[in-house]
């Protein structure tokens, strides 16, 4: 006689618990880092990292964003409204990028590009190509070197004969300013630091313009997070004080200023005092600096401004070209008043 043996099955537990378990403890960690960053940011104005943490404010709202979506599938409510709340907190300072709107008068159009071309990057050719792709009338280049003047003027001078250079090859704080058009006036000027940065008014189609070019340190460390905040204090005292003058001119102030929109510090310059604003058309949060080439890894720092008498009507910003930043072009033009 055979005996059979039978195998009974033994019934494992479902692995969704335990997956589930192991997903949410560390989401709630995550949503409580959410907070304590978001409460942070609030406080930029005082601190070079809590400055930092706001410059880093579209990251936090990518990590919001995939926080509320954990949440919602785990239909934790609460846990959901915190994150809706930091996401709301953050959306506060986004408010002002969009565009200002108005409408051009349709004469005295300029166009005006910055780079910051890195001052070790050899490769010339590639950003001139860059820069120049939308025809500008002038165009700011910032961490200039000898090097790099000597073939920009090579490459340049026929089609922009008037120039302001000022390079450095100690140090990453060159500037250039190159025009199609002869300078009314040109300053070259120091504000908290010995940096320069370049002033010219000009004149297309019968308008006239100030532009301004300049780039202060980055706000590494106290020394630095105050150095770039004093710059730009500065900066604006020199625009505001002038807004009186006969000189008060249609504005716009191009470079790499450290700092991003949606950081309180961005309003040391672009505020009602002076009148400047960021040059847009529509919303736009494209960064102009990366880490490494992929948009959660890059930050806005460099900017066109422009006075409240001129309209934004196009922008692009540029591709890679051997630098660490991308460049800025804006084409503006004054504003018709009814």
């Amino acid at each position: 006689m055979i005996n059979e043996v039978v195998e009974h099955a033994v019934p494992t537990k479902p692995r969704w618990p335990k997956i589930r378990e192991f997903v949410w403890a560390r989401t709630k960690m995550c949503v409580y880092l959410l907070v304590v960053l978001t409460l942070l940011t609030l406080f930029a104005r005082t601190h070079w990292v809590l400055d930092l943490l706001a410059n880093l404010r579209v990251q936090q709202v990518l990590l919001g964003l995939f926080l509320l979506a954990i949440c919602g599938l785990f239909h934790e409510w609460k846990w959901m409204a915190v994150a809706a709340v930091c996401l709301a907190i953050h959306a506060s300072a986004f408010f002002p990028l969009a565009s200002a709107g108005g409408k051009p008068t349709g004469e005295g159009q300029i166009t005006v590009a910055v780079s910051n071309v890195l001052s070790s990057n050899q490769n010339v050719d590639a950003f001139l190509a860059d820069v120049r792709q939308d025809d500008p009338d002038v165009f700011v280049i910032l961490e200039l070197t000898s090097r790099q003047a000597t073939e920009i003027d090579l490459q340049t001078r026929q089609a922009y004969p008037h120039s302001i250079v000022r390079p450095d090859d100690w140090g990453n704080f060159g500037i250039g300013l190159y025009s199609k058009h002869p300078f009314d006036a040109s300053e070259v000027f120091q504000l908290n630091e010995k940096i320069d940065s370049i002033e010219a008014r000009l004149t297309v189609d019968g308008h006239r313009y100030r532009i301004i070019g300049t780039h202060p340190l980055p706000p590494v460390r106290a020394a630095g997070f105050a150095s770039r905040n004093a710059h730009l204090q500065q900066l604006a005292h020199r625009l505001g004080h002038r807004k009186n003058h006969l000189e008060n001119l249609p504005t716009i102030v191009v470079g790499d200023l450290n700092v991003t929109p949606w950081s309180p510090c961005f309003s040391y310059i672009a505020n009602s005092f002076v009148a400047l604003r960021r040059a847009a058309v529509g919303f736009d949060i494209t960064p102009t600096w990366y880490v490494v080439p992929v948009f959660p890894l890059g930050l806005m720092l460099d900017h066109a401004l422009i006075s409240d008498d001129l309209v934004c009507t196009a922008k692009r910003i540029g591709g890679a070209t051997g630098s660490d930043h991308r460049s800025v072009t804006v084409t503006v033009a004054p504003r018709a008043f009814d």
